[in-house]
């Protein structure tokens, strides 16, 4: 306990010093929570989906997000071929400018809600036999806007009544919901639509092909695709993130280095009086514990601070951190191997010196 409290009053002697080397673990600390945190947000909202369903698309798109072109003679064929249930869905984004885009779903009311799951935390949902111009929307979509069920909501030159607000914990937070006739209405495509769902494990299976360029893939396989375009640039960033924390730890090393070689001295006095390897490196593990574990708490508040002030959105998307467990313990995880890093280095340099040396210098 002695060695450990000489090590704790050598940081508040050198207070600066310390506040420094706090900010310089921080900093990597903040970086690795925010990517942790909106990577997580990002598999959270664009996962794929466990519903038992076929999505038949233009092969090549992004049906269920971006949408694709298919006509009703897409569905007949469907049916004529033993699909129990065709059920035709218009995705699409509306808008002319970044801000202004909104991600439209049309959907048919008497399917929609078999196919996605959703509660409603305002409002009521779309129901058969609704008039038109009527739409419910995501609780992101909604926040973005500050809508609110009463409200109406601009879609390409129209204005739809908002009868409710729904929340699904996926990427569909952040669409508009509108009838498959208002759709079609809406975009001018007559009787096309943009995809159809089919019931997995009858006629036609996940890889199928149909003549005329269309394909049949796993509800949800869109959603992968998105997340298989964004780990390229998550993997660069953790390779810059990664970096920052090599860098802190190595200037972390170097400064305990310099804080032990000051007090030389009476580190070897303590050595030879019988105090083992085992406590010097303790002397210094816990400078570089109290070090990490406070730029840990500085980058964490930073982090949720920025986090929540910070949202990711373009084109109908958004993204937004989310500081779950997995990212507290990852993040811990980083903290302690620059903890490690940092002392391991001037602990085994302070081990090697010659103790006769040490007690003699001035």
């Amino acid at each position: 306990m002695i060695i450990l409290r000489l090590g704790i009053y050598e940081l508040i002697h050198h207070a600066r010093l310390t506040l420094v080397m706090v900010l310089a673990v921080g900093i990597p600390l903040l970086c690795f929570f925010l990517l942790q945190a909106y990577h997580t947000g990002l598999v959270s909202r664009y996962s794929s989906n466990d519903k038992d369903f076929l999505v038949v698309q233009m092969s090549g798109s992004f049906g269920e997000f971006y949408g694709s072109r298919l006509s009703a003679q897409v569905g007949a064929e469907l049916r004529s071929t033993g699909s129990s249930v065709v059920i035709p869905e218009i995705h699409t984004i509306v808008g002319t400018t970044r801000e202004n885009a909104i991600r439209l779903r049309g959907i048919p009311l008497e399917y929609y809600s078999q196919v996605e799951e959703y509660k409603m935390v305002a409002g009521r949902p779309l129901l058969v036999g609704d008039p038109s111009r009527l739409a419910m929307i995501g609780s992101r979509l909604a926040g973005l806007h500050n809508l609110f069920p009463g409200d109406f909501i601009h879609i390409r030159d129209r204005d739809f009544k908002i009868v409710g607000v729904f929340e699904s914990g996926t990427y569909t937070g952040n669409e508009a919901w509108i009838s498959l006739q208002d759709a079609q209405a809406l975009l001018g495509w007559s009787t096309d639509v943009s995809i159809y769902l089919i019931p997995d494990g009858e006629r036609f299976k996940e890889g199928d092909t149909i003549p005329g360029g269309i394909s049949i893939v796993k509800k949800g396989d869109s959603n992968t695709a998105m997340l298989d375009i964004f780990q390229p640039v998550i993997n660069l960033l953790g390779i810059v993130v990664s970096s920052l924390g090599v860098a802190a730890a190595v200037g972390l090393a170097s400064i305990l280095w310099r804080l032990a070689w000051l007090q030389r001295r009476a580190l070897a006095i303590l050595r030879s009086i019988g105090f083992g390897k085992a406590s010097l490196a303790g002397y210094l593990f816990v400078q570089s514990g109290a070090i990490t574990l406070m730029g840990f708490l500085v980058g964490g508040l930073g982090a949720v601070v920025m986090g929540s002030l910070t949202k990711i959105s373009t084109a109908g998307m958004s993204i937004q951190a989310v500081f779950d467990g997995s990212v507290i313990l990852s993040s811990m995880a980083f903290a302690a191997c620059i903890t490690l890093a940092g002392s391991f280095v001037p602990a085994w340099w302070l081990n090697g010196l010659n103790l006769v040396e040490l007690i003699r210098s001035e």
